[in-house]
């Protein structure tokens, strides 16, 4: 028989989407009720996920207002986050691609929408608050207050030890001693098969090399301390020279079997 393996993170798949005006019940039922099982969970390498939300005032809070990741920085109300097992990727990759596809022919893909963006990410490392707080395999089960969505580009003059490091032993420590974040996780793209749908975006060469997509979890409102924290970081970012944040958005769980925040997109 097969050893069974540790658990433990390796992957990430993330995507995040906007329901075209009149249909955010019917995505949003969709996705919980179908979707989100029918499309990963039931995969035998996802082990967890959970489902985010953007109310107005949290869109507010977003930044920078130009964005490479989407035209419009307001759009955007849903995001997913799902785990997949270590040392998995490339045959979670299939089953996701292949999958999706037969919803596609079995017409379970239809609630309209548009993808701001989708894709797999592979997990660096994580900066953690509590020397025994909540470990990263179990940060969607947690009942976390927030999530806060923060990607990077790394300046072309800067190495990806010199930014992981400015990130992981000196900024990341200081900015959540004391603070509601819990825990940051790293995560880097991975690339996609030629045959994924045509609407998931493909990252450009460039981004590929140089996009770090940070998760925070957070114990308190995303709204209470963005300002101080996000906007804070974003400036010491900039002045280390090392990168730039390209987009920061903050996020709630939704609550499942529930049409809450469907009205305050």
């Amino acid at each position: 028989m097969k050893e069974i393996p540790e658990i433990a993170l390796g992957s990430v798949l993330f995507s995040i989407v906007e329901p075209k005006p009149g249909h955010e019940r019917e995505f949003h039922r969709w996705y919980e009720r179908d979707h989100f099982y029918a499309g990963c969970m039931i995969g035998q390498n996802y082990f967890s996920g959970r489902r985010w939300v953007a109310t107005k005032p949290l869109k507010a809070l977003r930044f920078p207002a130009n964005t490479p990741v989407t035209p419009d920085i307001a759009k955007g109300s849903y995001l997913v986050t799902y785990w997949i097992q270590a040392g998995t990727y490339p045959e979670t990759l299939r089953w996701s691609v292949d999958q999706v596809l037969q919803l596609h022919k079995q017409n379970r893909m239809q609630p309209p929408r548009d993808n701001i963006t989708t894709a797999f990410y592979r997990y660096n490392w994580g900066a953690f608050r509590d020397s025994d707080g909540v470990p990263a395999e179990l940060a969607l089960e947690h009942p976390y207050r927030g999530i806060a969505v923060t990607m990077i580009d790394r300046a072309t003059s800067a190495s990806d030890s010199e930014l992981s490091n400015w990130l992981r032993q000196d900024q990341l420590p200081r900015m959540m001693a004391g603070s509601p974040i819990a825990m940051t996780l790293c995560l880097r793209p991975e690339a996609l098969p030629d045959d994924a749908p045509a609407y998931v975006p493909r990252p450009s060469p460039e981004e590929h090399d140089r996009r770090y997509l940070l998760l925070s979890f957070l114990e308190d409102d995303p709204q209470a301390g963005w300002s101080q924290d996000f906007n804070g970081f974003d400036r010491a970012l900039t002045k280390s020279g090392l990168g730039k944040v390209v987009y920061a958005a903050p996020f709630i769980p939704t609550v499942p079997g529930t049409d809450k925040y469907v009205d305050e997109l």
